[in-house]
């Protein structure tokens, strides 16, 4: 879907009678805001640095001599594939179809060094103690769930007290609690390799299980409930059937063509869909406001290798972990030292397990990530010899014979790809009690026709919350434009 620049004044004007609104962004919470904008009535233009959509979902090719691969190098997959069907659906139902899911089980394996694996699957979820911490997370879900997802906190207090919710009031002290994540999965666990395990949700946000609030115990619950499933050819799929369906209802793209100037007219609505605190160094006259924002502790950023590997690795599912034998020390190095882990905990996708494509016959694709401190100035000269040596210890030995094509990327790559600040993945990390409610607020409140949608803002980081944040900052631009 490359796009030749465009040249166009930023500042729109009502076309044919309809009220005009500017999408600074086409990630996809920028995507979603302008489907539920053109489908409100509005004229949307969507203005993207970048010369495809997507932000963060993209995907790299490599052609080597065994073959094309593939990789996407962002999110690895999908969960409340509903969200996804909500908004598809208002283009039309053959939206819905273009975007077939397969659901992926096991939706991880996970390995320890002593030789130990575990597979997340339906036998997994079936178990005495999972069961007993899936009710207890269950009751964050109904209280928080449809109210926190997708309502501005603003609209929270209003949405807790109907009668829908009034019976899931009991669950409250589940929310307002100082309990670290952590702390909750060694009350509901004995075995201290399941409290690694559902201490690795907190990575779900960019944030240290050892600081993130308990409350982060719904993201295991939404993956048990909502599964987890693979776009038909692979996650950039998601993006381009967006695309597809906000051009179905007006929408029209410029791609190539960077937005700072959010403020434009004062009057026509901008929805950003870059990292709030990048985007508040875009505006006049907000240095102290910026600087403030820009004290919180961020989120993690993420170090990638891309491997072409030829050879079959059976040991792998679709999506592996390999756990540190040290965890809290993994995350002391993140985010107290800002440096990569002496002993990683290593992520590999797949894909071709499930997208034939992806790989030649006879090869794999492997995406390989280890999570990382928004440094964009990080050394990681000969760190991809840390992750493979680490790697041996399980079992997996890739020898250089064997890898067909090789490339990585860091902080610094997010950061200058995505206009993420420091290259920090989901703006702020979650690393207080609070932190879901005082995320950086969907309208700016100096420039009242600036709105922020995305995973730095509410409700956060991951494919259906950002999805929502574009729904929820949609309706709030409809609210005031009426």
């Amino acid at each position: 879907m490359d796009r030749s620049a465009v040249s166009v004044n930023c500042l729109s004007v009502k076309a044919g009678g309809k009220k005009s609104v500017r999408v600074v962004g086409a990630g996809l919470g920028g995507l979603s805001a302008a489907i539920h904008l053109a489908n409100a009535g509005f004229h949307v233009e969507v203005f993207e640095k970048n010369s495809t959509v997507g932000g963060k979902a993209a995907e790299y090719h490599a052609k080597t001599r065994a073959g094309n691969f593939r990789w996407d190098v962002g999110p690895s997959l999908l969960t409340m594939p509903d969200v996804l069907r909500e908004i598809l659906a208002l283009a039309g139902e053959q939206y819905v179809e273009s975007c077939p899911l397969l659901r992926i089980s096991p939706t991880c394996r996970y390995f320890w060094s002593d030789g130990t694996v575990v597979d997340e699957d339906d036998v997994f979820w079936s178990r005495e103690d999972v069961r007993k911490y899936l009710n207890y997370a269950e009751g964050i879900y109904k209280l928080s769930g449809e109210v926190y997802l997708r309502s501005r906190p603003q609209e929270w207090w209003r949405a807790l007290f109907n009668l829908n919710t009034w019976g899931a009031l009991r669950h409250f002290p589940k929310i307002a609690t100082f309990c670290t994540l952590h702390d909750l999965n060694t009350r509901f666990f004995h075995d201290p390799k399941l409290v690694q395990l559902f201490d690795r949700f907190a990575t779900y946000n960019g944030s240290s299980p050892y600081v993130t609030p308990a409350t982060f115990a719904i993201i295991p619950y939404i993956e048990h409930a909502f599964g987890s499933w693979l776009p038909e050819g692979g996650m950039a799929r998601l993006p381009e059937v967006l695309y597809n369906a906000a051009q179905s209802l007006g929408v029209k793209f410029y791609f190539n063509h960077e937005v700072r100037d959010l403020v434009g007219d004062g009057v026509t609505p901008t929805v950003c869909n870059a990292d709030v605190l990048s985007a508040e160094g875009w505006l006049p006259s907000q240095e102290a406001r910026t600087k403030r924002l820009r004290q919180r502790p961020l989120s993690c950023s993420a170090w990638v290798m891309l491997l072409a590997v030829r050879g079959s690795y059976t040991s792998l599912s679709h999506h592996n972990i390999f756990f540190s034998d040290n965890y809290h020390r993994e995350f002391e190095h993140i985010f107290l030292r800002g440096r990569l882990p002496e002993e990683p905990t290593i992520y590999i996708s797949v894909t071709s397990r499930h997208v034939p494509g992806d790989a030649p016959n006879g090869c794999e694709n492997w995406f390989v990530l280890v999570n990382a401190p928004a440094e964009p100035e990080l050394n990681d000269s000969g760190y991809e010899n840390v992750v493979l040596e680490r790697l041996q210890k399980f079992g997996v030995e890739v020898k250089q014979d064997k890898i067909l094509h090789f490339y990585k990327f860091g902080p610094r790559y997010v950061r200058d790809r995505d206009n993420s600040w420091r290259g920090a993945l989901y703006g702020w990390a979650s690393h207080s009690p609070m932190s879901a409610a005082l995320r950086p607020p969907m309208r700016h409140p100096t420039f009242k026709n600036v709105f922020f949608c995305g995973g730095s803002t509410h409700p956060g980081g991951g494919i259906p919350l950002v999805l929502l944040s574009g729904k929820i900052v949609a309706r709030a631009v409809a609210g005031v434009s009426r």
